[in-house]
């Protein structure tokens, strides 16, 4: 610990106070004394030149120049020693340890490639068993490294005498030891290559020719079999040569050199005790010689053993020897804590060539450690030129400021402190800084200091100048005066001070680096500015910023104009007119688009560019297709047609508006109006509202007094139902955004602009007009984007500026502006306040260490402070940590509202993109928390559908940007955080935490779910409480959390996870008999259904193969098939027979023959039964295989069970070998038949007898195979069939952890889900994220148990703590930013009718007319039926929107198209709207009666073109009347006639063209648990062929149902072909 406090003080506060020098003890004497020297030369030259020399600008250029030359000529050195280390040659070779004279290597061996890797400097640590302490670090004899060098050998051509070439093997010999060190020191594979691990006897040949051959003395073979006569010292019946180098079993032998250089092994015995013992053996003299030469080296040398006789066969077992260990002896009972750290003796020590001219070179004895110890690597040339050109500026501005005389006395001496820090910090920055984001060397964050210098003294001399000129005439705003000499010289001294307090601001970190500043400024501009909203990127905050910045510059000149203009009294300009329309419409346009513009350059490009699209499409082809960005594009292109509409109709509205003067002639009342209905409106709708909707209203009652339909039920069974108080929400919303706001905005422009022309005041007409643009712009985004705000902005406006202070009234317009400023600040301090309070407050006080007990009461005397620091980071919107988790708190620096500075999102293991030897051994992608992130990914797809449209629902309450929510489930617990929130679209980042937590996050997580209704405590008391109504216990608690539950039952789309142990279910024997029945039952099911059995049945090879099955008494006897768990076990044979085989499956073979299409010969010794047989053999010959075991325990056949389920066949016997003939009898059937087997085992429990008949057992395959995924966890399909939304899921899974080896299957099962939804105050979550970053970066604390993550139930700590980014917190999913529009919702576009288009306006427009043609055509007629008209029955209700409804909410209702109809609510009719969401086609005129379809109904009542819902028949269903009148005859000509349009919501072609091919999200098994509410939302199509999407809308209980139709009998086998 004291070490540790050392290093920071050292590392991290010394050396931020002087920008990154310190005394490093663990360095060379050389680089602390450079970086002293450096450093002093830094601080002293100019503080010596100003105060030797005279004042002038001669000395600055001086000053400059020299500082250029001397950072030009390190920069160059530090790069060209880089380059030498990566490119240049090895010279020569000292090794120190025997003293030998240094050796000149071979000119023509220069050209060879040197070392590039580390050198570094090896510990051992002692210990009292060497062996297993050392040994895995320092030992690399084995057969991994042996089959590496191997190639080498065989590539090296034969060798010339030794007395020839001695230095040329000792230079080689070298070369393999670096590349063997520098592959063992990175850490790299140490799989042995495919050609040493395939044909073993072909290396023995290989090794046993290169031993007879004379020029090759010293060759492996005889290594391995020094190394083997090592393992002969002891005998007994459990002593075997370890396995791997930490094998510490019974009898396992390890061998070491100790201190002496005595060869010694070290043997195991029970209970983890052992002996040691030295070997020796004749004729080891030759070999101890090479071995003591290396018994410090990191790599074994082939050549430096002597031969030995005899081959070795590298079949054989080999040693672990371990080399390089220096052993001491020392008492068994000294702990471990006493042991020594040792150096090892010196390495080799290499020379490098230097080119410092051209053909001219020296030697260079360095090493690249030391080197970037010393000094800082630039990553290239321009990056040196940049730092060289940085540093001279720091130079001249700091020496241009001491001139001008700005600093006297001590503070000279501070000054030239702070430019020796920046200049410094480009030669060896600080690493960590304070406000570094991530571990390691951060080189963006060396620029930091001398860039913010630059700033400063730039700042700093404009100020001056600028308070020396007076270019502007002082103003006073709000009494302030601004622009005035003493307001500049003010300033300049602020940034003077702030100059030189740079140690101390960068050792607490309250400046972040570069490139987040630049974000963060920028951001800060445009969303207080220009009422933007939040950046993602850099990139994104420039486009953002760029984009308000040309919006502003088009209204001005229309603004500017107008007020340049004489007003008459009762007159309003056309050019203000148009400036109001204009001003509306592109803040509306703007309110709409989000700040990243990837996906409308990706809309660009597909139109402007479409061979790069193509380019782009056919890289992409061989992974699976992601509908996601099809989707995303398709609904920013509504967005974009909507828009294109709805600006010109809002820009027509508003100048009309606008010139009809209504704003001028009743100015004298109508402000306050339009003030109290905004006040009154949003009272109620942002305060009232949310709640009566929250869990606990005002902490008071304990139940929501506005409840969903979903909150009475135990489990959901459908999407949620949107309520009358949610569409009250959305309607009131609505009338906020674009009526109520913009009244006020351009009620406030109309009379600033008419005051400022007819009475100008102190402010210049062009000030007037751009704060008259920039505030109208600002104000109206705004209230666009984030209506739940404005109210409350709006009314202290009002009470501050008209009745307390109206003095210092600017104009409503500008008080309006500066009050939503400082409102958002307000709102941070009163989070930050709120969070504080919770935080200390002393009855919930959780002591995670001693430290949090020890700072507790030292925190309440700095009581002022801590607000001081709560006002200063609520101005800038900094965040308020608590140092180390306790109740001392720091600001922080300031971060943009994404908070992170990297992109970090999780990076999924599967088998496409690990390796197959890894996946076959080690399988890394097999814990729980890399197979459960799937699981938030998907639910990140849900939420993108559907968020947004649920925020305007107010179903998670009131919502801002950057607000933080908790959604909590059964084993689902995510943060999820709003970045960018705008008008109609929302992005969010999800962070899924740990399935299985912590102890302290299920301690939190009992406290987020459980109720605190049963409550009775009063203080000391429990006397119980009123009917609804909290305990007095019970609310006090729930006001002093951080968080509060605004939703008890939020419905999303997710799946159901239920795991059953494996070894349960096949413990037994007669279980395992069931489970291979239904395997071989499987294999013959998928032989039979195989397209390719023909080729099978005609293959001579297979048939040569399999025909000596056929002969009589022949039985496959192989040892791993047994009575106990095969059928068809002949035991007369003690084998497997076709006769026994055929007495058990030959009916199942059978039948599964007759089903299908062509018959095939099906007696007993037919080829399709003999092949049958051959695969069912090759089968269970592979799991016994996979299990590694004879034994017939559970646990290999569990394993072999997994291997086989995750693909892993092993075809080891030659009867089996016939397979290869073709591949997909592996693939296609025996692969699937061991899924489909366990499947089947499953159902076995539920119903045992449901099988017994074969065609019940080939339906059940049949329908699971067409709605079921069986997959391996790691199988790239399990991703794709999971985000495809696929029914039903199974799959077995291996779970190893610390305490756990066990199997469990795993059956997901999408539904529903319920999830509570928490918000947690913002300033909490950004506040303990800071204090993570600053406690593990910059104090670097590695204490897994650290107090600042223990559980604190009132802020929930450890959760958000958790949920960090890697390696700060431990999510197991982190999203990338994700974008959730309003359109994607389904409810909510059934609600407000969907995207207006010029297409969706013409096509209405085309309805109408056809409507009204034929409803005159039947009014004409005087024989004609009144039922032929519109005008009669439910033709009266039109929509203009074509939007039928669908079954569910889902995310694939929307995803399958863009123009695919979305639903309406449950509980209400069409809604009129221009929508061109379904693509407004009139339905096809239908014939009636239907025809009857021939044939038998499907089997399946899933429909194959796309998705449908699925609803029982009923009254009403079959209707011939609807909201576009009486369906006419088929053979009819027009709009709706066959020879029209297709039908609507898919283009030509019948399928729309971003449908999914495979959308099984409306399939039976899903669809039948929904409501019987939503049966009748909708009517479906009478033709099959049409998509439902041509029924058109309205309520089915308004339609006339003729009986005579209801009871046709025609209907039924349409309603049977249809469902």
């Amino acid at each position: 610990m004291g070490s540790q406090v050392l290093q920071i003080l050292r590392q991290g506060v010394w050396a931020s106070l002087t920008g990154g020098w310190f005394f490093d003890p663990h360095q060379s004497t050389f680089s602390n004394c450079f970086h002293l020297y450096v450093w002093i030369f830094l601080l002293i030259f100019p503080f010596l030149l100003y105060m030797v020399l005279p004042p002038s600008l001669m000395v600055a250029g001086v000053y400059c120049l020299v500082v250029a030359v001397i950072f030009a000529t390190i920069k160059t050195v530090n790069y060209r020693l880089h380059a030498m280390f990566d490119q240049g040659e090895i010279v020569e070779k000292r090794n120190s340890t025997m003293g030998e004279q240094e050796e000149e290597a071979a000119q023509g061996e220069s050209s060879l490639p040197r070392d590039p890797g580390v050198e570094m400097t090896v510990f051992r640590k002692v210990s009292s068993t060497p062996p297993v302490r050392c040994s895995s670090q320092h030992s690399v004899f084995g057969f991994n490294q042996v089959s590496e060098l191997l190639p080498r050998m065989e590539d090296s051509g034969p060798l010339r005498a030794p007395e020839e070439t001695g230095q040329r093997e000792c230079t080689s010999n070298v070369r393999r030891a670096q590349a063997i060190r520098r592959r063992h020191n990175a850490g790299s594979n140490p799989t042995p290559p495919a050609s040493v691990m395939g044909s073993p006897p072909s290396l023995q040949e290989a090794q046993r020719g290169r031993a007879a051959s004379h020029s090759r003395a010293l060759t492996l073979p005889s290594a391995l079999h020094f190394a083997s006569s090592l393992l002969l010292t002891r005998a007994g019946p459990n002593v075997h040569e370890a396995s791997n180098f930490d094998d510490t079993s019974e009898g396992a032998v390890h061998y070491f050199y100790d201190e002496s250089g005595v060869r010694r092994s070290y043997t195991f015995g029970l209970a983890g005790g052992g002996y040691e013992n030295p070997v020796s053996q004749p004729g080891e003299q030759a070999a101890n010689g090479a071995w003591d030469r290396h018994s410090h080296s990191s790599s074994f040398h082939s050549a430096d053993v002597p031969e030995a006789t005899g081959g070795l066969n590298l079949l054989q077992p080999r040693p672990v020897v371990l080399q390089g260990m220096q052993v001491r002896r020392v008492p068994l009972e000294i702990p471990e804590e006493q042991t020594l750290m040792e150096e090892a003796p010196p390495r080799a020590q290499h020379s490098y060539k230097y080119w410092f001219l051209p053909g001219r070179w020296t030697s260079v004895r360095y090493e690249r450690l030391a080197l970037l110890a010393l000094l800082d690597r630039t990553r290239g040339i321009m990056e040196n030129i940049f730092g060289v050109g940085l540093s001279s500026l720091v130079a001249f501005l700091g020496y241009l400021l001491l001139l001008k005389g700005f600093f006297t006395d001590i503070w000279v001496f501070q000054f030239c402190l702070v430019i020796a820090s920046c200049q410094y910090s480009l030669l060896k920055s600080v690493q960590p800084d304070a406000a570094s984001p991530m571990h390691g060397h951060n080189w963006v964050i060396a620029y930091s200091r001398p860039v913010y210098f630059c700033i400063c003294c730039l700042l700093i001399w404009l100020l001056d100048a600028l308070g020396t000129a007076q270019p502007f005439p002082p103003v006073s705003l709000y009494g302030l005066t601004l622009f005035s000499a003493s307001f500049f010289f003010c300033a300049r001294d602020v940034a003077t001070v702030f100059t030189l307090c740079f140690p101390f601001v960068f050792l607490l970190g309250l400046l972040p680096q570069v490139n987040t500043c630049l974000m963060y400024l920028l951001e800060q501009i445009d969303m207080h500015g220009f009422g933007g909203t939040a950046a993602t990127s850099p990139l994104t905050a420039v486009f953002s910023l760029t984009r308000s910045l040309l919006a502003a510059a088009l209204l001005y000149g229309f603004c500017l104009g107008a007020i340049k203009t004489p007003w008459p009294e009762q007159h309003v300009p056309v050019l203000f007119s148009v400036f109001c329309g204009l001003l509306v419409a592109l803040s509306y346009h703007l309110s709409r688009q989000s700040s990243d513009p990837t996906v409308l350059w990706s809309l660009v490009r597909s139109k402007l560019f479409p061979e790069l699209e193509e380019r782009s499409l056919e890289t992409a082809r061989a992974e699976p297709p992601d509908p996601l960005p099809e989707k995303m594009r398709q609904s920013v292109r509504e967005v974009l047609h909507s828009d294109l509409v709805m600006c010109v109709v809002i820009a027509v509205l508003t100048f009309a508006i606008s010139a009809s003067t209504v704003f001028i002639a009743l100015k004298v009342f109508l402000g306050f109006v339009l003030y109290a209905l905004a006040g009154a409106v949003g009272f109620f709708t942002h305060y009232l509202l949310p709640q009566l909707r929250k869990q606990l209203p005002w902490f008071c009652l304990s139940q929501p007094v506005l409840k969903p339909l979903e909150y009475s039920q135990y489990e959901v069974r459908g999407a949620a139902q949107v309520m009358w108080f949610e569409k009250l929400y959305a309607g009131l919303q609505c009338v906020e955004k674009y009526l109520i706001y913009p009244a006020v905005v351009l009620n406030a422009l109309t009379v600033e602009a008419h005051t400022v022309v007819n009475h100008p005041d102190k402010f210049c007409l062009y000030c007037r007009a751009l704060l008259m643009t920039v505030a109208g712009l600002k104000l109206l985004r705004s209230a666009f984007c984030c209506p739940p705000q404005q109210y409350l902005t709006l009314a202290f406006t009002v009470l501050l500026f008209h009745f307390d202070y109206p003095r210092l009234s600017q104009g409503f317009l500008l008080d309006y502006f500066l009050m939503s400023l400082l409102c958002s600040k307000l709102w941070d301090l009163l989070y930050k306040l709120r969070f504080v309070l919770t935080y200390i407050a002393p009855w919930q006080i959780t002591w995670g260490s001693a430290f949090h007990a020890f700072a507790q009461p030292f925190a309440v005397p700095h009581s002022a402070m801590l607000f001081l620091q709560a006002l200063l980071s609520g101005l800038f919107s900094t965040p308020l940590n608590p140092l180390l988790g306790s109740a001392v708190f720091i600001m922080s620096y300031a971060r943009p509202l994404k908070f992170w500075e990297r992109d970090y999102n999780t990076k999924r293991v599967d088998h496409s993109n690990t390796r197959l030897v890894t996946q076959l051994d080690r399988n890394p992608g097999a814990d729980d928390n890399n197979l459960n992130s799937i699981f938030y990914e998907h639910l990140t797809r849900s939420l993108q559908h559907t968020l947004c449209g649920d925020l305007v629902l107010g179903r998670w309450g009131n919502y801002g940007p950057g607000d933080c929510f908790v959604l909590a489930s059964d084993y689902l617990n995510a943060l999820v955080h709003l970045i960018e929130v705008g008008n109609g679209l929302v992005t969010f980042q999800l962070r899924g935490l740990e399935f299985r937590g912590t102890y302290c996050q299920q301690r939190e997580v009992e406290a987020i779910t459980e109720g605190v209704e049963e409550d009775e405590g009063c203080c000391c008391c429990e006397p119980g409480h009123l009917p609804r109504v909290l305990s007095f216990n019970a609310a006090f608690g729930q006001r002093w959390l951080a968080w509060e539950v605004t939703a008890s039952k939020y419905v999303l789309e997710g799946y159901s996870i239920s795991d059953n142990n494996a070894a349960s279910m096949l413990q037994v024997f007669d279980l395992r008999k069931i489970l291979v029945t239904y395997y071989v039952k499987s294999i013959i099911y998928y032989v039979s259904r195989s397209p390719k059995l023909e080729t099978w049945l005609n293959h001579e090879g297979i048939a040569a193969a399999l025909r000596p099955v056929r002969a009589l008494g022949y039985a496959d006897s192989d040892p791993t098939f047994s009575l106990s768990v095969d059928e068809d076990y002949d035991l007369r044979l003690s084998g497997l027979s076709l006769p026994s085989f055929c007495a058990v499956h030959l009916e199942w073979i059978q039948y599964c023959a007759s089903r299908r299409s062509q018959p095939v010969d099906q007696d007993w010794n037919s080829p399709l039964v003999t092949l049958c047989f051959g695969l069912c053999v090759l089968g269970r010959r592979a799991l016994g295989t996979a299990s590694h075991s004879m034994s017939a325990s559970l646990e290999p056949f569990l394993y072999g069970l997994h291997a086989l389920f995750k693909g892993d066949f092993r075809i080891t016997s030659p009867r089996d070998e016939w397979v290869f003939a073709d591949m997909d009898l592996l693939h296609r059937v025996v692969a699937p038949g061991v899924r489909m087997a366990l499947k089947l085992h499953q159902d076995h429990f539920t119903s045992p007898d449901e099988y017994e008949e074969p065609a019940a057992l080939y339906d059940a395959i049949a329908a699971n195979e067409e709605r079921l995924v069986i997959s391996h966890e790691g199988d790239p399909a399990w991703r794709s069939a999971i985000l495809s939304n696929t029914p039903s899921l199974l799959a077995l899974r291996h779970v190893m952890d610390d305490a756990s080896d066990e199997y469990k299957i795993i059956m997901l099962n999408r539904r529903h889900l319920s999830f509570r939804v928490i918000k947690v105050n913002r300033e909490c979550v950004r506040g303990l994220w800071a204090g993570q970053q600053q406690e593990l970066v910059f104090l670097r604390n590695r204490n897994p148990e650290r107090g600042s993550i223990q559980n604190a139930k009132q802020a929930l700590r450890n959760m958000i703590n958790s949920s960090c980014d890697q390696p700060l917190g431990y999510p197991i999913y982190v999203s990338p930013l994700t974008t959730s529009l309003a359109g994607s919702h389904p409810q909510l576009r059934a609600l407000w009718g969907g995207p207006v288009s010029l297409g969706a306006i013409a096509r209405w427009l085309l309805r109408s007319w056809e409507r009204l043609h034929k409803g005159c055509g039947a009014g004409c007629n005087s024989g004609g039926n009144v039922d032929d008209s519109d005008c009669a029955g439910g033709g009266g209700l039109t929509s203009l929107s074509n939007n039928p409804p669908l079954a569910h909410p889902t995310p694939e209702n929307t995803a399958g198209s863009s123009e695919q109809p979305l639903p309406p609510g449950p509980s209400w009719g069409p809604r009129p709207s221009l929508s061109g969401s379904g693509d407004g086609r009139p339905p096809p005129l239908l014939q009636w009666p239907p025809p009857r379809l021939p044939g038998p109904p499907p089997a399946s009542p899933a429909p194959t073109e796309g998705p449908r819902p699925s609803r029982p028949p009923g009254p009403g269903l079959l209707n011939s009347e609807g909201p576009s009148g009486k369906w006419s005859l088929g053979g009819r000509k027009g709009l709706g006639g066959p020879d029209g349009e297709p039908a609507s919501g898919s283009p030509k072609g019948g399928t729309p063209k971003s449908q999914a091919p495979l959308d099984l999200s409306l399939s039976p098994d899903v669809s039948s648990e929904a409501s019987p509410a939503r049966t009748t939302q909708d009517i479906p199509c009478l033709d099959s062929s049409v998509p439902e999407s041509c029924t058109p809308s309205g309520a089915p209980g308004d339609w006339p149902v003729p009986v005579e139709e209801r009871e046709s009998p025609a209907a039924q086998p349409l309603l049977e072909h249809q469902y």
